[in-house]
């Protein structure tokens, strides 16, 4: 192919898409949600550059909900939390307990993962979104970096960790994102409370890899179980 066989009308040196419809929610049945911040845009002011102004709608974060520091090898961790910002009482310890999932896989890779409630709901069939590491103290770790299509599939979003030594440190901060998230087209980026379509479906692929190592498996039923229309 030669430059004159190329269709100039369709080449982009930056992304450009329109914007489109996508939220965030938050799904717990056993959680109180007030604590979980809301998500802001992390692009960059207006600048010249066009590579820098490319993300905008398109790069947001999340704070975390807890001030923490947590230490972990393949069997357990420990973690202490701030206590001139949360209270030390069993609740609270509770909510941690339930908040940290440790995981060391047949395969010997030890994950840590802190949950949340937070997942995003589109009609949008060709939006993606993928979680990227948030910038916090960090040793003997590397982020679980991932993406997924949130048309077909809801899905809670943790800030996912793995071991690559004998004993890992994450530290959290409310004031310091959980994770970065970066969409492949703009979007305005709005609460909305889980409606009942929304928070049924959820139930399809709710935890379902405690259950099933083969997700690919049941994708297409759930996928056909999915609402028109979510928003």
């Amino acid at each position: 192919m030669t430059g004159t066989d190329i269709n100039k009308s369709t080449m982009n040196f930056i992304p450009k898409s329109k914007k489109t419809i996508a939220k965030y929610t938050l799904l717990s049945d056993n959680t109180n949600l007030g604590i979980y911040p809301n998500f802001e845009n992390a692009y960059t002011k207006d600048t010249n550059c066009p590579t820098v102004n490319s993300l905008k709608n398109r790069f947001y974060s999340v704070n975390s909900p807890f001030s923490l520091d947590i230490n972990f090898d393949k069997n357990n961790y420990n973690y202490k939390f701030d206590t001139k910002v949360h209270t030390d009482n069993t609740d609270m310890h509770n909510l941690i307990k339930r908040t940290l999932s440790l995981d060391t896989m047949k395969n010997g890779v030890t994950n840590l993962q802190m949950l949340s409630p937070y997942a995003f709901v589109t009609d949008d069939k060709e939006l993606e979104v993928t979680i990227l590491q948030p910038n916090i103290i960090n040793k003997n770790v590397e982020f679980a970096t991932g993406s997924l299509v949130p048309h077909s599939w809801i899905r809670t979003i943790n800030s996912a960790w793995i071991l690559t030594g004998k004993e890992g440190n994450v530290t959290y901060s409310q004031t310091k994102p959980m994770f970065y998230v970066l969409f492949n087209k703009p979007v305005d980026l709005q609460y909305v409370e889980p409606t009942e379509k929304i928070f049924r479906y959820w139930q399809h692929s709710r935890d379902i890899t405690s259950y099933t190592s083969n997700i690919t498996k049941h994708f297409n039923y759930i996928v056909n179980r999915r609402p028109k229309k979510l928003l």
